[in-house]
């Protein structure tokens, strides 16, 4: 399921945070829709630079990385004016992990490794409910 009622939007700017190359190039592929944009980063210090110089809708972020975890990502972003929606990427993508990352704020948890149907609904819904998303009008 593709998100083509999106695909002529501009600026759809997702942060891609993981020490897997892997996984950003998944990201990549599965996202690869005109007007929108997958920046990367390797650490929560690379991510934070990013966010610092753009405003993201959406980031989806490893479980662990090599300087944190989501949980540093989730609390940065959290102090933005228009925070972007975090998405918990894990390969223990279990209930307990969905529970603690809705309490503490994030969005949801993507399974590892990536499912492309899967992907697309959860970035698409986050897209759609980021302050950066609320924003923009209507595509037509």
């Amino acid at each position: 399921m593709r998100p083509n009622r999106f695909d002529a939007a501009p600026g759809r700017k997702v942060l891609s945070v993981s020490t897997s190359a892997e996984d950003h190039d998944s990201l990549r592929r599965i996202l690869d829709y005109p007007g929108w944009s997958i920046t990367t980063a390797f650490s929560c210090q690379q991510a934070i630079a990013r966010l610092c110089r753009d405003r993201m809708g959406v980031i989806v972020c490893d479980g662990h990385l090599s300087d944190g975890s989501w949980r540093d990502i989730l609390s940065y972003v959290a102090e933005l004016t228009e925070p972007a929606l975090v998405i918990v990427a894990s390969r223990a993508a279990g209930e307990d992990l969905r529970a603690e990352v809705r309490a503490l704020g994030g969005f949801e948890v993507l399974s590892k490794p990536f499912r492309a149907e899967e992907v697309n609904r959860v970035v698409v819904a986050a897209w759609q409910n980021s302050a950066v998303g609320i924003q923009e009008p209507a595509p037509a």
